[in-house]
């Protein structure tokens, strides 16, 4: 009789599920054969780019966060959905008329979108953290007036829900708004939550993104398409594969490019390959090992 052993789970950590121009992905009837296919045990969900709603629309309801928790909601055991907010939609909390030199206070009843939608998809929906995008809704990460309120109201929700969250941010480096140290600086900020640097800098932070992410323990290296694994060696012969996480980028890209691009840092080390391909994101959120 074959005895059954442990291994930590397989966890993607990037994928865009939806319908819109660029994307076209029907995760009720496509996501569990892909991830089967794929030998992938758990997937992490967004929008896709392009397609970032609030509320899903009459017109679309393959966007939006409440399209993510369906599907989530429809396989709780193989996914874990993020929300998507964007930060610039807060209520202003000051105006200019008549003429001011620093602003006039706002004594209205306003609300703020985005705070209201992070609180529903969180509390209501049960998404797990959000997916940031710097470069699609054009803000800089690390922005102390646009994108550190919501952060803070991410850490007052998790106490608020007694569950570990987290986020997925776009971080290839492909604009100001997303560099590596950029989105050190927001992680070293709000050490109670988790930081997938999605693509680890990609290319474009070559020389940094090691420097900046090694000194910061709630930010995880993420090597989503990192084609130039170079770009993270002193990250990993520092911190081991506990600093890393990986995902497909799907639907755009090929899932088979996972294990060439963790097996350049890991070699034939197993152990360091299972916790790289979902062990770490798992330790984290408290998901247990997987008897085979």
């Amino acid at each position: 009789m074959n005895e059954k052993i442990d291994r930590w789970p397989v966890i993607d950590t990037h994928f865009h599920i939806g319908v819109n121009l660029i994307n076209t992905f029907v995760a009720e009837t496509e996501l569990i054969p892909f991830m089967d296919k794929h030998g992938i045990d758990i997937q992490v969900v967004f929008q896709v780019n392009e397609g970032f709603q609030h509320r899903t629309p009459t017109w679309n309801p393959f966007v939006g966060n409440d399209y993510i928790a369906k599907i989530q909601e429809m396989f709780p055991n193989r996914v874990i959905g993020l929300a998507t907010v964007n930060p610039w939609l807060q209520a202003p909390k000051t105006y200019n008329y008549p003429p001011s030199k620093y602003g006039n206070r706002m004594d209205l009843p306003i609300t703020s979108e985005v705070m209201e939608e992070l609180d529903r998809s969180i509390l209501d929906l049960g998404l797990h953290g959000l997916k940031m995008h710097p470069l699609e809704h054009n803000y800089e990460i690390n922005n102390p007036t646009v994108v550190y309120p919501v952060l803070e109201r991410l850490t007052e929700l998790q106490k608020k829900c007694n569950r570990k969250l987290f986020l997925v941010v776009h971080g290839a480096g492909d604009s100001v708004n997303n560099t590596a140290t950029g989105i050190a600086e927001a992680a070293k900020a709000f050490p109670e939550l988790l930081f997938l640097m999605a693509h680890s800098g990609f290319i474009w932070c070559y020389g940094t993104v090691s420097s900046v992410a090694i000194p910061v323990p709630n930010l995880l290296l993420d090597l989503t398409l990192t084609v130039g694994p170079y770009c993270v060696k002193e990250a990993f012969d520092v911190c081991g594969p506990s600093k890393f996480t990986i995902g497909t980028d799907g639907p755009f890209d090929l899932p088979q490019i996972k294990d060439p691009i963790v097996r350049a840092l890991v070699g034939e080390d197993n152990e360091a390959w299972e916790l790289i391909m979902g062990g770490n994101l798992a330790k984290y959120l408290g998901i247990p090992k997987i008897k085979i």
